[in-house]
């Protein structure tokens, strides 16, 4: 690149090659006729220069010559998302960056300016921003009033555009959507899920009894027998701290989606003194005729059916607003339930006896359940409750005030016969500090499903039974993920476990594995060689271990005649100096030379102090770029942009 002198100081002007390129993607029509013409290399120079309409419309062209632009829709994905750097290694193996990139530049133009010093949106309006865009959303999330544009006129075609194709609905912003300009908030809302595909939400915090009562109508389904007036079906609830019970009454397949709560006076009395006078019944309608919004909708009015529900929710809620009508939920195949307040006893046993009675009807369909529980909870009580599922995540609170020591009710629940139960997947983590939970109930769910695939366990102590019931009894298991754990004193069982195991996907995180240890060879030597005789492994993940100076012993992994298979390698977080990693790299260099693997490894560095010497860095990082994918908190060897950068 030329350079010109300029009052002292020198500034970089643009080449021949740029300015032609620049010339180029000015006149458009001009470079899809000579296309054909142009060699790929070139053709590669000019792609991270063209708007993202440009682009669109070259892409068919360019592929007939072998070129990708999933490259450019990578670096336009990263530069708007700034944080991916943090996120954990990608798992899957193809990623769709142009549909990934488009989505966030649809909310970039909806809710914000137009970025129109980014060269991918040079030269576009607002509208055709997001008339190009709004076809891959697939999860349209609402952030700010301003998604009541969508309402109007102007942006028609875009509303029925999400209609036909987004499947997902995200509510992240606070909303009291019954008042005044949020009655175009409820229009959308309406068209997306009553007229639309959305079939699964989500919802943050304080949106209100009104809205969680509007939304979760839509998840129940129309029985559809007999006359609607006549088809009633009726449950029975215990009344939290009571000794009462509610007898909840829904008519079957209406469209009159109130609920009735009926109670004795008796009990109504309990409860108006226990709830401070809370009323159960809301004062907003949960069904609105398509007439309320005329001239912008017609006379006819679906109801939509929610198939995902994912929810933030307070103690409160879950008892006077999820609990009375969950048991008619029964179109839901995914329930997530998020809470970050303690449960009572009390609570709890109400919510778990809604999910037995939805569980229990003819036609639930519910598989996958997430849900808070206190530490004494049973695991294998929830998973009685609900003997379908085939994934449930327990996040695992500290005891109330005032709780027992055993949730004995729920511990009536519990078969006499042992059962065998579908489960595929369960989660068991504690989000606030270790704790003891119900091991009993734990190594009892381990043992009656002997069809789980994946198992994350975090913060839960001790774990020395958890690895040892594995072992022997879940012998077809592929994935394990222990987080927050002491393994310090459990390096038998986590031999012993993989020399007995199928597993495909390891992560021990933040897991203390090398504290006792005096010297490599009292575990992570026979760790190592372990690993190597476990043909299926695909991943290993040992981050935050402080493995330091002795990551050089990871490298033996792919020493020998009979090296390890595995395709990604995390090393996140272990305060890896850059000597460390030099010394790593050669190893592993040597060794992958000795090999010629079929394909690249994928090796997470991030978050290590590599920075604190900047040449031996490089130097390491050079010696392993022809064997690995390299994620480091500064690049991604990954992304051929990296000569396009400077340019963008």
């Amino acid at each position: 690149m030329a350079k010109v002198e300029t009052s002292g100081k020198s500034a970089a002007v643009e080449s021949l090659v740029q300015t032609c390129i620049k010339l180029v993607c000015q006149h458009m029509s001009v470079l899809e006729e000579r296309i054909s013409d142009l060699p790929a290399s070139l053709l590669k120079d000019i792609l991270p220069h063209l708007n993202i309409v440009y682009l669109d419309r070259i892409e068919s062209a360019v592929q007939s010559k072998g070129i990708s632009t999933s490259f450019v829709w990578e670096f336009i994905f990263k530069d708007l998302v700034k944080t991916w750097r943090c996120r954990p290694m990608v798992s899957q193996p193809y990623c769709d960056w142009k549909q990934k990139s488009l989505e966030r530049l649809f909310h970039v133009a909806l809710y914000t300016h137009n970025r129109g010093d980014k060269k991918y949106l040079s030269n576009l309006s607002e509208q055709t921003v997001l008339s190009m865009t709004v076809s891959y959303v697939q999860t349209l999330s609402v952030v700010s009033r301003k998604v009541c544009r969508l309402a109007s006129a102007e942006l028609k075609p875009i509303l029925s555009e999400l209609e036909r194709g987004a499947g997902c609905l995200k509510l992240l912003d606070r909303w009291s959507p019954w008042t005044g300009v949020e009655k175009d908030l409820l229009y959308i809302l309406h068209r997306l899920l009553d007229h639309g595909s959305v079939k699964d939400v989500e919802m943050g915090r304080c949106y209100g009894l009104d809205l969680q009562n509007w939304i979760t109508t839509r998840c129940r389904r129309p029985d559809g027998v007999g006359p609607l007036h006549l088809s009633q079906e009726s449950v029975e609830l215990p009344v939290a701290g009571t000794s009462s019970s509610i007898q909840v009454t829904q008519p079957c397949g209406s469209d009159a989606s109130s609920t009735g709560l009926q109670r004795s006076g008796t009990a109504m009395e309990e409860v108006a003194c226990k709830r401070r006078r809370i009323t159960w019944l809301w004062d907003m309608p949960t069904e609105f005729p398509c007439d309320t919004f005329l001239p912008k909708c017609g006379p006819i009015c679906p109801k939509g059916q929610i198939n995902s529900l994912d929810m933030q929710v307070t103690p409160f809620e879950i008892i006077n607003v999820v609990s009375p009508s969950l048991p008619f939920w029964r179109c839901l195949h995914t329930l997530h339930l998020h809470n970050e307040r303690l449960f009572k006893d009390s609570d709890l046993q109400v919510l778990v006896n809604s999910l037995q009675m939805l569980c229990s009807k003819p036609g639930c369909i519910l598989q996958d359940l997430s849900m808070a529980v206190n530490d004494h909870t049973p695991v294998d009580a929830v998973l009685e409750a609900c003997p379908s599922l085939r994934s449930l995540s327990l996040d695992v609170f500290p005891p109330a005030p005032g709780s027992c020591n055993k949730l004995i009710p729920m511990r009536a629940l519990k078969p006499l016969e042992p059962k065998v139960f579908l489960l595929e997947k369960l989660s068991v983590k504690s989000s606030h500090g270790k704790v003891q939970v119900d091991m009993e109930g734990l190594l009892t769910t381990l043992r009656q499903t002997p069809n789980l695939r994946s198992l994350h366990v975090s913060g839960i102590h001790p774990a020395s039974p958890i690895l040892s019931t594995l072992a022997e009894s879940n012998k077809t298991l592929k994935s394990l993920t222990l987080d927050d754990i002491n393994l310090a004193s459990c390096h038998c069982e986590i031999l012993h476990l993989l020399e007995n195991s199928l597993l495909q996907d390891i992560c021990l995180k933040d897991c203390q594995l090398l504290d006792k240890c005096t010297t490599n060879e009292d575990f992570l030597v026979p760790f190592v060689k372990t690993l190597k005789g476990l043909c299926s492994l695909q991943s290993l993940a040992l981050p935050e271990n402080r493995l330091a100076k002795s990551v050089k012993d990871l490298a033996e992994l792919f020493s020998g005649n009979s090296p390890s298979s595995i395709l990604k390698l995390d090393l996140s977080s272990n305060y890896i100096l850059p000597a460390d990693l030099l010394e790593f790299s050669t190893l592993l260099s040597l060794h992958k030379r000795s090999h010629h693997p079929s394909s690249r490894l994928i090796l997470d560095l991030r978050l290590n102090p590599l920075d604190r010497d900047q040449d031996v860095k490089e130097r390491a990082l050079r010696s392993l770029i022809p064997f690995c994918h390299i994620l480091t908190d500064s690049w991604d060897s990954r992304s051929t942009m990296a000569d396009h950068i400077s340019m963008m």
